[in-house]
């Protein structure tokens, strides 16, 4: 009896352990919070444990944090230790990474992410989880339009901090209004990033205990005497600041502002503290036949220029290139999936009617950056009015799960004057059905088709020159669209009450990733208890 005792025993401890070890496999995203400055750290490119703290994640490294990835796999020697802290003045991090030869050679333009430098990604509206964003990987979700992003760098030259602002309240030069500061330093052995950004040039509202922001960090490495003094590795915590380099990554990572004090003292006094905290809403689900999206949300360009014009209508232009494209951003507007909305849809006008374009697309299913192979081919009709071009996804590879940019060309292939070509965009969207594609049919305002273009779809040979103007309903114009339910723009941002995270700043779980493991530890413990009733049923038979 003691041996059957012993089995059982084994078969419950065997349980135990599968179901605790899946228990603590973490996500590929992290929650850590801000604590609160009771003692302020001076701003000298000196950071320790007596004047900062503990560090918010230390010895960042690959693979042993799942949130991070690096240039090489097999070069993993980058590693960096954070310092989130805050006040209700402004945002402090602080940097370490060990470095014997820091190097940077761009400190004085944009190009400063080219070699030793710290760089980051800020999202006032919080992580993709927070946002509802897509989130079937961390590269496919999408940044809110107010994401800031910043880099520092230290000069060996004057041993001192430089930085810059590619997105954001202070783009170009970044910190130059009055009371923010940073500094850097190098001992020979550590790289020290030292910094304070007032939230003033950072988000638009202050923050209060419970705010949660998006958040990526980022280190580039290069050595002095080797690859041209510039970049050769790079290590990122979270994602989109280098990986993909494309608007439609977020990071991942959530910062949480808690009460808590970095010296345990007080906590500090919120100056508005029944403020109402506001938090982005959800991304929607496509619904209906048709599905229209925001084509100003433009990103991405090579020889072609983009203005939005007084009636919403974004007119492009073109440079002397041969390969125009821009960029557009699906996943932040609508959840569509390409299995349900097979046809996409520009109702525009051009001057240059003979021209035979191509548009990439992203999707979650599995395709994840444009490559010639997940494109379709688009065709303009032969009129000089509005009319609609199609992209047709029917039998396009792997157009499946959700769509999340596309890369619209213009034209393929030679161009006699693209300097003077131009294309008016006015609206696009997706379709269900490839009729409703052709002719634009979808909610909203009217819509004015070239007669020649109609005649061409309707298959008419006619010689008729009788005016066809479609009345047909598409989105709101640009005016109207700010009234609408587009959840891109500030007037959707829902307000509630202080919010904080349900888990408290912990590491956030998704028990359904672990529940195949799960189910395989209690059928196993199942079969030997089993093994186990037969053993002693036998025995009392004999």
């Amino acid at each position: 009896m003691k041996k059957v005792f012993a089995i059982i025993l084994t078969a419950l401890m065997i349980l135990t352990l599968c179901t605790a070890v899946s228990a603590e496999e973490p996500e590929a995203f992290a929650t850590v919070e801000a604590l609160q400055f009771d003692r302020l750290p001076e701003i000298d490119g000196k950071v320790t444990t007596d004047e900062w703290g503990q560090p918010t994640a230390a010895h960042i490294k690959y693979p042993e944090n799942p949130q991070t990835d690096v240039a090489d796999n097999n070069d993993t020697n980058v590693e960096f230790t954070i310092w989130f802290r805050y006040t209700f003045d402004g945002f402090y991090v602080a940097a370490q990474t060990p470095d014997k030869n820091p190097c940077n050679k761009y400190v004085h333009d944009h190009n400063i992410w080219n070699g030793d430098a710290l760089q980051m990604r800020f999202d006032p509206y919080g992580c993709t989880a927070d946002q509802g964003l897509i989130a079937a990987s961390a590269r496919d979700s999408n940044y809110s339009d107010d994401y800031q992003e910043l880099v520092f760098a230290y000069s060996t030259e004057d041993k001192q901090c430089y930085t810059y602002c590619w997105h954001g309240i202070m783009v170009g030069l970044a910190l130059q209004s009055e009371g923010g500061s940073y500094a850097a330093s190098n001992d020979g052995t550590t790289t020290t990033y030292e910094i304070f950004i007032p939230w003033s040039e950072l988000v638009t509202s202050l923050p209060h205990v419970g705010t949660t922001y998006g958040i990526s960090a980022a280190l580039l490495t290069a050595t002095a005497g080797e690859n041209n003094d510039e970049w050769q590795n790079w290590l990122e915590w979270g994602a989109g600041v280098i990986n993909g380099r494309d608007d439609n990554i977020c990071g991942t990572n959530r910062l949480v502002m808690t009460d808590k004090t970095v010296f345990g003292g007080a906590s500090l006094v919120d100056p508005d503290p029944d403020a109402e905290v506001t938090i982005k809403t959800s991304i929607p689900e496509a619904e209906g036949d048709a599905v229209v999206i925001d084509f100003s949300k433009l990103s991405g360009a090579n020889g072609m220029n983009h203005k939005i014009n007084d009636d919403g209508s974004v007119q492009l232009t073109f440079e002397e290139t041969n390969d125009p494209f821009i960029s557009l951003n699906v996943s932040g507007q609508v959840k569509i999936k390409g299995e349900d909305y097979p046809y996409f849809a520009i109702y525009l006008q051009t001057n240059d009617t003979y021209k035979d374009g191509e548009l990439f697309y992203c999707t979650t299913g599995s395709v994840g950056d444009y490559t010639p192979y997940y494109s379709v081919p688009l065709e303009y009709s032969f009129v000089e009015g509005r009319q609609v071009v199609v992209a047709d996804m029917t039998d396009a590879l792997e157009y499946e799960g959700y769509v999340v940019k596309f890369r619209f060309d213009a034209y393929d292939g030679e161009c006699e004057d693209p300097d003077e070509s131009y294309i008016t965009v006015y609206s696009a969207g997706f379709f269900k059905n490839y009729e409703d594609a052709v002719m634009f049919r979808v909610d909203g305002v009217s819509v004015e088709l070239d007669p020649q273009y109609v005649k061409e779809v309707k298959g008419d040979t006619t010689d008729t020159e009788q005016t066809t103007t479609e009345e047909i309903t598409t989105a709101p114009s640009s005016d109207t669209e700010k009234d609408t339910e587009q959840v891109t723009d500030t007037e959707n941002i829902t307000t509630t009450k202080e919010e904080t995270t349900a888990d408290n700043g912990k590491q956030t779980k998704n028990d359904n990733n672990y529940l195949p493991v799960i189910i395989a530890c209690i059928a196993a413990a199942v079969a030997v208890i089993i093994v186990v009733i037969i053993v002693i049923v036998k025995k009392k038979k004999k």
